[in-house]
């Protein structure tokens, strides 16, 4: 169960994208493509505000922004165009250190074990006096087609076209021999 703030809480939204069928957020069952082994093998170690992205982060926002910059349907409801995120460390701190943990214990979920949630993680990174949070994870995609899985998918695409979100970061590791390979983490938020 998530514990927040609810005098804080404007909105928070969690969404899932896995490389199993994608029925807790509504998205198709179609399998998701397989991964192949990125350059990258785990996020980099930054200071929370960092500005500094790898490349497989910034080939992320580059593709949300252009995502965002076109109107589309996601699942019933009808997006007009709207203005591109920016870049924020403290999100990708949160975002990074969540696919981190997802991959080297092996689990695939918004909230940790422990109970750690995205607003706990925001928080921690230093991402705070929020309004508005979400997020998208996903798992065993790579860069070129992350993106687009969350687009295709109803839960994600809100999340990714919703214009009360102003601000991203986002967060990728890879380690061979875990569940999925791949995990991706999508932090947004508003202050």
């Amino acid at each position: 169960m998530l514990q927040i703030k609810a005098a804080r809480l404007t909105a928070l939204t969690l969404t899932i994208l896995g490389a199993a069928a994608l029925t807790s957020c509504g998205g198709s069952t179609a399998p998701a493509p397989q991964a192949t082994a990125p350059v990258a093998t785990a996020p980099k170690a930054q200071d929370a505000g960092s500005q500094t992205m790898s490349a497989e982060e910034a080939q992320v926002l580059r593709e949300v922004n252009a995502a965002r910059a076109v109107a589309r349907t996601c699942g019933d409801v009808a997006y007009a165009a709207t203005t591109p995120v920016t870049w924020n460390g403290f999100l990708a701190v949160a975002a990074r250190s969540h696919t981190a943990d997802m991959a080297a214990r092996n689990y695939f979920a918004h909230v940790t074990p422990e109970g750690r949630t995205i607003a706990m993680r925001a928080e921690a990174a230093g991402y705070t006096n929020w309004q508005t949070l979400g997020e998208n994870i996903a798992a065993g995609y790579t860069v070129q087609n992350v993106v687009q899985g969350w687009i295709d998918s109803p839960g994600h695409c809100k999340n990714l076209m919703d214009p009360k979100f102003r601000e991203m970061g986002a967060g990728y590791t890879y380690r061979p021999g875990s569940t999925y390979g791949t995990y991706w983490a999508q932090e947004f938020g508003t202050r």
